[in-house]
């Protein structure tokens, strides 16, 4: 039998898709790669747990940075310590590796025409680690035999020979693109850019049992870099959400029918830092601010989230989060009760075209001055300015009518009574 040595450079049919490894089948747990020359990093990442076949499975993704939208999808798992298994084609178990075979196992092979067999042989073991301690390394040999001759051809190259790691996983993508750092558990090794997944919801869902209640959710950001969200989509709804985020010495109020903010391009700027969050909650949801016909009680809906990592590859990509409850149909209209409270109301409709109402209340009997402002903090007009009594009020606002004809865009209402001042965000459409 002959035995000949090649140079490969690429050769697409000794790729094997399945790299086994026990550390990465951890929810949120990932390796980065990166080229050797200038181009895109991505990452491999366990994202979710889910049951197939009565099995338990890591969905696993490896993802592009220019494009997170875009991923391989494949479904593993580890029985015991040592037989992995990759979900095949066929929705049925294919092993993929055991860390128990012994130096000289062939772990793949693919006749190519009954002319070719091409495959992989373990060729040693060795205790020793990449970026992670205590880890176990498989070298990989590749070569092919002739069907008809019976000869080995050895390849020689950086690519004809790989690392597998027990704990990692696969260490290259080809001859440029190498293993560059991991997270294991929360500690990152090496360098890896962020990824979607150290974004995290505290709560699976958001769910407001009464009117008088509000549903709220923590935003972590785990990676090493701040996070930004842009906007809040509603998926396939008209529903107008009374939102607030929050932290310690920070508020800030909005409301939104469908998206926030109203305009594309705008962004709702909360940035969260490295290992810090931010908490979101919604109340008082209104089920249908562009009618006036009674609606059901009980909603249900989707909400995305659109953020984006402010590293030197700024991309975005999108988390949702289910939201049902309690809301208010926009013609039921409540008893008259006195406030006990100092309170300025959403506009509504809002955007709006070309009149808008605006609600208010005094606790008690007070000077009192409701006025409209420009993006630029220019006065463009006074609404009230008189002494009011206790109670709830509502006026009426038209972009067109008098003095205060308007273009669109983005204005503000600010009420002042005594020491007491709130100033909310109405948006004119022609």
């Amino acid at each position: 039998m002959k035995t000949l040595i090649f140079v490969l450079i690429f050769v697409s049919v000794l790729v094997s898709p399945q790299y086994s490894q026990t550390q990465l089948l951890r929810v949120g747990n990932a390796t980065g790669f990166g080229e050797y020359l200038p181009g895109s990093q991505f990452a491999d990442i366990t994202s979710t747990e889910v049951t197939i076949n009565g099995r338990k499975y890591l969905k696993r993704k490896l993802m592009w940075s220019n494009t997170w939208a875009d991923c391989i999808i494949s479904y593993e798992r580890i029985e015991g310590d040592s037989a992995y298994y990759v979900l095949s084609s066929t929705n049925t178990d294919s092993l993929a590796f055991n860390f128990n075979w012994p130096v000289g196992t062939v772990t793949y092979s693919n006749n190519v025409g009954n002319i070719t067999i091409y495959e992989k042989r373990i060729d040693s073991i060795e205790f020793s680690s990449i970026l992670i301690p205590q880890d176990t390394l498989y070298h990989i040999l590749l070569y092919s035999i002739d069907v008809a001759t019976g000869d080995t051809t050895y390849c020689w190259g950086s690519y004809c020979h790989t690392i597998h790691s027990k704990k990692l996983g696969r260490t290259d993508y080809g001859i440029f693109i190498s293993l560059q750092g991991t997270k294991i558990d929360g500690v990152r090794y090496g360098d890896i850019m962020s990824y979607p997944e150290e974004i995290i919801f505290s709560e699976d869902s958001l769910y407001i049992q009464t009117l008088a209640d509000s549903g709220s959710t923590k935003i972590i950001n785990t990676s090493e870099i701040p996070v930004r969200i842009d906007s809040i989509i509603s998926v396939g709804s008209f529903y107008g959400y009374h939102g607030n985020f929050s932290k310690l010495g920070f508020e800030y109020p909005f409301y939104f029918v469908q998206t926030a903010p109203g305009f594309t391009g705008d962004t709702l700027g909360i940035v969260i830092p490295p290992h810090d969050s931010i908490n979101v909650a919604f109340s008082n949801v209104d089920l249908c601010p562009f009618c006036d016909y009674e609606v059901q009680e009980y909603f249900k809906d989707t909400l995305r989230f659109v953020f984006t990592f402010m590293d030197g590859n700024v991309y975005s990509f999108s988390k949702s989060i289910r939201i049902s409850g309690e809301g208010h149909p926009s013609d039921v209209e409540g008893e008259d009760v006195l406030p006990n409270e100092f309170s300025l109301s959403q506009n509504y409709p809002n955007p709006f075209n070309p009149s808008t109402s605006i609600k208010y209340a005094i606790s008690s009997r007070q000077f009192v001055t409701l006025k409209l402002f420009d993006v630029l903090g220019n006065e463009i007009a006074v609404l009230v300015n008189e002494e009011k009594s206790l109670g709830i009020y509502e006026i009426n606002f038209s972009a067109t009518g008098g003095a205060s004809k308007l273009s669109s865009g983005v204005y503000y209402y600010q009420l002042r009574a005594g020491s007491l001042v709130q100033t909310k965000k109405m948006i004119y459409l022609k």
